[in-house]
């Protein structure tokens, strides 16, 4: 298992969106007894999306606790009215700018990062007829298992488009792991296993989402037509 250079640092506090509630608190999200799992994926409508969160459903017993947030490149608006009225049993951020993205580094895939899983995914959607944005760019997906106050403590950039956990008995498998590593530093050392988080710009405040990215204008424009 690796981490990278996030692990140890904190995001800061900010608000979010879900299909169902605007306004959300980050902190409040990832503040339990357990450790927060959060799933960077492409578009709600994106057929690996669907083929993750499908799975992730089927095995959603598999969690035993611990909680689950995945993140899409795709407005509330447009979710809901993909489900329909029907809630989904664990967190969806809406995240249609990529201001998350952005801020935690998600690359954009080349054709070197297409799994043999991807191409088959991709495949079968197309033989179902299923729509999605083609344009938009094809982006690595992102595993992060975040602590209290946003405290980051494992990371892992996909280095393909399927590189992630299958399902969630492989989230929960994760997340102990990176308890129980935790447990061992602090029996050992007698400290927190991991160093102090960094408090991130205006730690002291809750942000909304553009808050978080800075001045993004000039981004948020180019973003915007991809999704024309």
């Amino acid at each position: 298992m690796r981490t990278d250079h996030l692990a140890g640092t904190s995001i800061p506090r900010f608000t979010y969106d879900t299909p169902w509630s605007p306004g959300n608190d980050f902190f409040d999200l990832c503040g339990g007894e357990k450790p927060l799992a959060m799933i960077f994926l492409p578009a709600f409508d994106h057929p690996i999306t669907r083929a993750y969160l499908t799975r992730y459903l089927k095995s959603l017993s598999d969690l035993k606790g611990v909680r689950l947030a995945c993140v899409v490149r795709s407005s509330p608006k447009s979710v809901a009215q993909d489900l329909e009225g029907r809630a989904l049993p664990f967190t969806v951020i809406c995240d249609q700018p990529g201001v998350l993205y952005n801020f935690l580094g998600v690359e954009t895939a080349g054709l070197l990062n297409w799994s043999f899983e991807a191409q088959r995914i991709i495949r079968s959607a197309q033989a179902k007829g299923m729509r999605y944005d083609r344009k938009a760019p094809q982006l690595l997906p992102l595993t992060l298992v975040v602590g209290k106050e946003g405290a980051i403590l494992f990371t892992h950039y996909g280095r393909n488009l399927t590189d992630m956990p299958g399902d969630c008995g492989a989230i929960y498998s994760l997340c102990d792991e990176v308890c129980e590593m935790t447990r061992r530093a602090q029996a050992q050392d007698d400290a927190p296993a991991q160093p102090q988080a960094k408090p991130g710009p205006h730690s002291d405040e809750t942000l909304t989402l553009p808050d978080l990215a800075g001045d993004l204008s000039e981004e948020e424009d180019a973003l915007s037509k991809l999704f024309d």
